[in-house]
């Protein structure tokens, strides 16, 4: 039986965005979270549940996070305990961190996030263990949900370490192409390859299933790869009887590959197709919405926060956007995927 203690934790903030960031963050650590977008929401929830560190928001509307404060002192002195509540607020109100203290917050975080900050407010409010392993935690979460974007055939093939491709190629965007280049060099490498062999040409064949070692493991093609791997130690010590024997296993097994090639260009084709409809079924973005994602966005381009960064773009393609927004959006994506910060700062005019 597992009675390894989970930690529940509350996000209140009123902006929808802060609330993902802080929830995938908490994730990525192994914890698990509610959210709630007001102080009375959070007063009510608290009313009901136990939690184990509160996330509280400052400035919100109605109730702010010290009248909020309040109230939660209330129910955890009829409740008989008390629970660490952290209060996250804009940098520039960074001078007053005593004066948040001495209104009564355990700690308090600067937005936009960081990841190491949390992580320290975790281990320091959080029971023992909750919060150990987060980055390793945090990597597993990615590459899963990387995987999940995926379209269903190619996870469902045969030979293929999705978990093993993604760590390589980091999103599945960039393994997706990786895939199309792997697979659209076969029928003339293979070639090449049994030619070498054939000839008994034993650089230039020591080279190409050196070439198709490396480019196997990163599509995740893991036993074409430890094929390929026994066939380079065989071209360098010679062994003729080995390559012989094995050379057809490694074409048979790469050549294999090709019948994904005509599902490959079909999941491009609807992707392009989607790209062109989808848009007009989203809702239209408010004014106030589109300047908080873009002001967020600026805060995590200074502090080098490409993840957060991602998802305010990921949340972004939830609305309608006009066209300037569009093309702006796709700038910005295309220099996040190679970390281009000082692109990313001259889109952004900072």
């Amino acid at each position: 039986m597992n009675n390894e203690k989970h930690s529940r934790v509350l996000i209140v903030d009123d902006m929808k965005v802060n609330r993902l960031i802080l929830s995938e963050l908490l994730e990525a650590s192994g914890i698990t979270s509610d959210m709630a977008e007001s102080g009375q929401e959070c007063i009510d929830l608290c009313n009901r549940n136990t939690y184990d560190l509160i996330l509280l928001d400052h400035r919100m509307p109605e109730l702010d996070g010290v009248d909020t404060l309040i109230q939660l002192n209330k129910i955890f002195e009829s409740q008989g305990h008390q629970i660490p509540v952290v209060c996250h607020t804009t940098e520039d109100a960074r001078n007053n961190a005593n004066l948040y203290k001495a209104a009564g917050f355990a700690d308090v975080l600067f937005k936009p996030i960081q990841p190491k900050l949390l992580s320290e407010i975790l281990m320091r409010y959080l029971p023992e263990g909750t919060a150990i392993d987060a980055e390793k935690k945090a990597e597993e979460v990615r590459i899963k949900q990387e995987i999940a974007k995926l379209p269903d055939w190619i996870r469902d093939a045969d030979g293929i370490n999705l978990y093993s491709a993604i760590e390589h190629c980091e999103t599945a965007t960039d393994y997706l192409d990786t895939l199309t280049i792997f697979i659209k060099s076969i029928e003339e490498k293979s070639d090449d390859i049994e030619r070498y062999a054939n000839e008994n040409n034993l650089k230039m064949y020591t080279l190409r299933v050196h070439s198709l070692k490396s480019m196997s493991r990163l599509v995740g093609a893991d036993t074409l790869a430890d094929i390929s791997s026994d066939l380079e130690i065989a071209g360098k010590h010679e062994d003729i009887d080995t390559i012989t024997k094995y050379t057809h296993l490694l074409l048979e097994k790469y050549r294999s590959f090709i019948s994904l090639m005509p599902m490959l260009e079909e999941s491009q084709h609807d992707n392009t197709a989607s790209a062109n409809t989808a848009d007009l079924h989203l809702p239209e973005i408010s004014a106030a919405t589109l300047y908080d994602a873009y002001s967020s966005i600026k805060d995590f381009i200074t502090c080098y926060d490409a993840d957060s960064i991602q998802m305010v773009i990921d949340s972004l393609k939830e609305y309608h956007l006009a066209e300037d927004d569009m093309k702006k959006i796709d700038e910005l994506e295309n220099a996040l995927s190679s970390l281009e910060w000082d692109r990313l700062r001259a889109v952004m005019n900072i």
